[in-house]
């Protein structure tokens, strides 16, 4: 058990988890951390240090895919220089083929997607090797799973799992502490779930400018005749929307990009 050193606190230095940090043992039990290691990365929400890759965990089914939250997420991985993958949980429902539209999808635009059941157990192996050697926050809508597949890749029970409210079709909130725990051999990797999580705000310095950036499959089309000034909503000759239009951008990611810009293009205005 250690303590920041009294100079760390005087200089308003905190550790967070994830943090690489130096100790000095007072006793076989105890000591302070003398020294934060500098850190590649650092999430605001969860609070969280030195991560690798997000784990996106939407479900097939109760509750039913939340796009825009799954399509934010994936821009805050990109804006961030993380790594990100799909998970689809619950796939032995009868919506599989539902879920297996929503995998072809994302895999189309390069980020690794998979389906598996808690349930069943099918498509965990190729989960665990998704998260091999690498640390990870999870993210996605409640009731989708996060803390059973948490308690399942652990194996032994760290989180409190709810049920999904059948009147809302949303799962109840049930993590409340941030904590980074180590996954068994073979993945010997590190998990951190992200408590009571329903709604990421965006990164403070992404640009409602560079936002088409950040969606993969926009990339190759972004530059229009308008240049670096297209908004790509409603100008002439846009060549994001002649992609759309010729079915090489998925209307679901392109109505997320109009949900996202208009949320960055308010948040400049304000400030």
């Amino acid at each position: 058990m250690c303590r920041a050193r009294g100079r760390l606190r005087q200089e308003d230095v905190k550790p967070i988890v994830g943090d690489r940090v130096r100790c000095e043992l007072l006793s076989p039990d105890t000591g302070v951390v003398t020294e934060i290691l500098p850190r590649r990365n650092s999430l605001d929400r969860p609070l969280v240090a030195n991560v690798d890759q997000v784990l996106v965990m939407a479900a097939a089914s109760e509750p039913t895919p939340n796009l825009a939250l799954i399509d934010r997420l994936l821009v805050t991985a990109e804006y961030l220089g993380l790594r990100a993958v799909l998970g689809i949980n619950k796939a032995d429902l009868a919506v599989a083929d539902e879920a297996m539209d929503l995998q072809k999808l994302y895999q189309s635009i390069g980020y690794p997607s998979f389906l598996f059941s808690l349930r069943t157990k099918m498509g965990l192996a190729e989960l665990k090797a998704q998260l091999e050697g690498r640390v990870t926050v999870m993210a996605g809508q409640s009731g989708v799973g996060k803390s059973s597949l948490l308690n399942t890749l652990v194996e032994r029970p760290v989180a409190e799992t709810g049920e999904v409210s059948h009147r809302r079709g949303m799962g109840r909130h049930t993590t409340k502490l941030v904590e980074l725990l180590p996954l068994p051999a073979p993945i010997e990797g590190f998990l951190v779930d992200t408590p009571g999580f329903s709604r990421l705000q965006l990164p403070e310095g992404l640009l409602a400018a560079e936002l088409s950036w950040y969606f993969p499959e926009m990339r190759p089309f972004a530059d229009c005749r308008f240049g670096s000034s297209c908004m790509h909503l409603e100008e002439p000759g846009c060549g994001i929307k002649e992609a759309l239009a010729s079915g090489l951008i998925a209307q679901s990611r392109y109505n997320s990009y109009q949900q996202l810009y208009g949320e960055l293009w308010e948040r400049e205005r304000r400030y």
